[in-house]
């Protein structure tokens, strides 16, 4: 939101604005690009559904999209792909959208579920345990959707994965 619609939320354009926009990064950007991690040492034996937010594909480009015919690698994928006893979930429509889209799910609810449950049941045939993402939003929509139907599928930050894997038990707050 902030690199790309900043501009929208601001009165003025000065030096100031564009600096926060150029120096804001996703996580997995930032760890793959600036900080350079590769792999995170750790174990996570489940099989993980990536969930890839439209946002992070289409705007970000943080990953492959269909639509564009340029290979390119899954920044967050990258980074879990490491870690020991961990599977990944071979989804049908690998990066199809959640339905959330922010107020969308609330102009258009019923697409909005319709959408979501379309991407939950893709997890569930795929034999996905964990499903995770990047986007905070998408995983609450998901999540919601997965609660009520009363699958038994955790949902989890891709950060949150990490800290699990490697040991942390409490993040500071």
């Amino acid at each position: 939101m902030v690199r790309n619609h900043y501009d929208h939320l601001c009165d003025h354009h000065d030096e100031r604005s564009a600096t926060v926009r150029r120096r804001t990064l996703e996580l997995s950007e930032f760890l793959t690009t600036v900080l350079k991690v590769s792999s995170v040492p750790g174990r996570f034996p489940h099989q993980v559904g990536l969930h890839q937010s439209c946002h992070g594909l289409r705007e970000l480009r943080l990953g492959p999209s269909s639509e564009v015919m340029k290979p390119r690698d899954s920044m967050m994928e990258s980074l879990l792909t490491g870690l020991e006893g961990i599977r990944f979930s071979k989804l049908s429509r690998r990066d199809e959208c959640c339905g959330f889209g922010g107020t969308f799910a609330v102009a258009e609810e019923a697409i909005s579920c319709m959408m979501g449950d379309d991407r939950v049941n893709d997890h569930v045939s795929s034999g996905t345990e964990v499903l995770t993402a990047g986007d905070m939003s998408c995983l609450m929509h998901l999540e919601g959707i997965i609660r009520r139907r009363k699958i038994p599928m955790r949902v989890m930050h891709f950060a949150e994965i990490m800290a699990e894997a490697i040991g942390v038990t409490k993040v500071a707050t």
